[in-house]
């Protein structure tokens, strides 16, 4: 929803700018609003033919001459289309009164131009966008990839900083304003978040309920609604169940 509402604004801007730019040299705005919806659907067609189907099936699979060939054809398609709606501009908005035609409008070739500025403009935007995500992922993965190598994690218990190796934790449980953790040689108890806890530890950590957080290669065994480590037999929380399931299958 939020990718379809991005790009209904992106195209009501450019239907703005159209319709400005036609409108200032036309010094006609309900002409040059006439003309730019004529417009629109040649340059909206063009733009998602030329980045949904050829940049994908052909730029991207390095077919780079069947890439050139058909946005060839589709550039000599987009300027026939736009001679047709500049002759259809020429008839019904200027009652065929060559001075009342904008220049820009009356230039078959500006118009092929300005529907390819578009369609590259879109790809630009959709590259630069794919770059995020894909930066963002690679950021992820890189912080996982610490957090996985990560051996030991330190604590503030009563007053002093308590190192506490990774792997001897079995689980979490948050208590009111404190946090335990239970591990293989005792219990740890400190004023840290739980939350803070899970953002720090591997990913085989997982939160089974809002108040505890289990070392997944100590579950001996689990259900639908219950983990057991050792002998204590944790509740899996309804919020964290699917997850949950899913990270110990």
């Amino acid at each position: 929803m939020i990718k379809h509402s991005r790009q209904v604004i992106f195209w009501a801007l450019v239907f703005l700018f159209l319709n400005l730019l036609f409108g200032l040299k036309w010094s006609n705005y309900l002409d040059s609003f006439y003309f730019t919806s004529m417009l629109m659907p040649v340059a909206i067609a063009t733009s998602y033919f030329f980045n949904l189907f050829l940049v994908p099936r052909y730029l991207e699979t390095k077919r780079h001459f069947w890439f050139v060939l058909y946005t060839f054809y589709t550039v000599v398609v987009s300027v026939f289309l736009s001679g047709l709606i500049a002759m259809s501009a020429f008839v019904f908005l200027t009652d065929f009164n060559w001075n009342r035609m904008s220049p820009v409008a009356g230039d078959v070739l500006q118009l092929g131009v300005i529907i390819y500025f578009i369609a590259i403009l879109f790809s630009f935007i959709r590259v630069y966008r794919a770059n995020l995500k894909r930066d963002a992922r690679i950021a992820a993965l890189e912080e996982a990839n610490q957090k996985n190598l990560l051996q030991t994690i330190t604590v503030r218990s009563n007053r002093e900083a308590v190192s506490i190796s990774v792997d001897d934790i079995l689980y979490i449980e948050s208590l009111a304003d404190y946090v335990k953790i239970n591990t293989l040689t005792g219990v740890v108890i400190t004023k840290e978040k739980i939350s803070g806890l899970e953002k720090k530890l591997p990913e085989w950590f997982i939160r089974i309920h809002r108040s505890f957080l289990v070392n997944k290669n100590k579950v001996e065994a689990f259900g639908h609604d219950y983990v057991k480590v050792q002998t204590q037999q944790l509740p899996i929380g309804r919020k964290y169940k699917k997850e949950a399931l899913e990270r110990m299958s």
